[in-house]
């Protein structure tokens, strides 16, 4: 009975330390997991605290803007990039207004503003507020320095009570598309946008899109999903605010020819090179000077080829300039082709 008694303590003796050294790899696991580390309170105190001291700093340059499109009024927001009162917000916010009033948070009384100037392509728009000095000011980030997964906060006007929304990148380089407030059954569609993890309401919409370091990284864009939102990239838009800061307008180059994005997606579905195809060149244009025809598909040039990241029309306005002399890079069939061209200087027309 004895060697019975012992044999079965021994077993559990041994299944005892078995299920201690389990015990024990699993506690070591959990602590080495990154979900259970990324939940310690250090890390969210820290990440909190980063995003209440970015919304805090940018909050006073922020403005609410209301728009009369009778008998509609429409509200957004926008923020100061100039201490004179120069405001950049989205197209949507001031399209087809005929009035304008701005909050200023510091400021009780409502001012008039006025449309400066715009850039449909990119969804970027500039209104003024006159009489004004000594205002805070929000300036933009280094806008290769924004990655994927990127803690960001969209902050908006008085009105909305300054309102925080924090989120991060979800995605880059999309193609995003809004409902026109003022035309219905119309929609906007803006490339390379800032696709977020939470929903930018229409209060906020035109709002900055900040780092944690209060820096511009996109232009929030009311979302028409319940579940996502976007923003305008600041690398597409800060050439056209810095133009219309300069020089009042904007104008950029152009081959004079209506285009569409061949999306990757498209590419791979119709066996296309990814690009941009023309539909329609003016007459005398450079495309048109140069021998492209409807049809052709553009997909580089100089040195940069087109894609979701650089579409035809961004690539434009931020890497060339009017009367730049170019090379064009074209598939017509199963032909690749090149033509060099002058590039004209327009307003974007939308």
């Amino acid at each position: 009975m004895r060697p019975l008694l012992a044999i079965v303590a021994g077993l559990l003796v041994t299944a005892l330390v078995a299920a201690g050294v389990t015990l024990a790899v699993l506690r070591t696991q959990s602590r080495t997991n990154p979900q259970q580390v990324n939940l310690q309170t250090g890390v969210t105190i820290t990440e909190n605290s980063a995003i209440v001291a970015a919304a805090t700093k940018a909050r006073p340059a922020v403005v609410s803007i209301v728009t009369q499109h009778a008998p509609v009024i429409v509200r957004g927001s926008g923020y100061f990039a100039t201490s004179d009162g120069f405001i950049v917000t989205n197209i949507r916010v001031v399209a087809g207004a005929n009035g304008m009033t701005v909050l200023i948070p510091s400021d009780s009384k409502p001012h008039d503003a006025r449309l400066v100037d715009y850039d449909c392509q990119t969804g970027v728009a500039v209104i003024k507020v006159d009489k004004v000095s000594g205002l805070p000011t929000l300036g933009f980030a280094d806008p290769t320095a924004l990655v994927q997964g990127q803690v960001i906060v969209a902050v908006g006007g008085p009105v909305d009570g300054g309102s925080v929304t924090p989120a991060y990148v979800s995605s880059m380089h999309r193609v995003s598309t809004v409902n026109d407030p003022l035309n219905l059954g119309h929609t906007l569609q803006f490339s390379d946008t800032i696709q977020t993890n939470a929903v930018i309401e229409d209060g906020s919409s035109g709002g900055p899109l900040l780092n944690v370091g209060s820096q511009v990284i996109g232009i929030a864009v009311g979302s028409s999903s319940s579940r996502t939102g976007f923003g305008l990239n600041a690398a597409d838009v800060q050439d056209d605010v810095q133009q219309i800061l300069q020089t009042g307008q904007v104008t950029v180059a152009s081959i004079g020819a209506q285009t569409v994005d061949i999306t990757p997606e498209m590419a791979t579905l119709n066996s296309l090179p990814e690009g941009s195809q023309i539909v329609t060149a003016d007459k005398g244009s450079p495309a048109a000077s140069a021998g492209l025809q409807p049809g052709d598909i553009i997909t580089q040039i100089d040195d940069v080829r087109l894609d979701a990241a650089h579409p035809l029309a961004l690539l434009l306005r931020s890497r060339f300039h009017a009367d730049q002399r170019v090379t064009v890079t074209y598939s017509r069939g199963a032909t690749s082709t090149q033509a060099q061209l002058k590039l004209t200087g327009q307003h974007p027309t939308c």
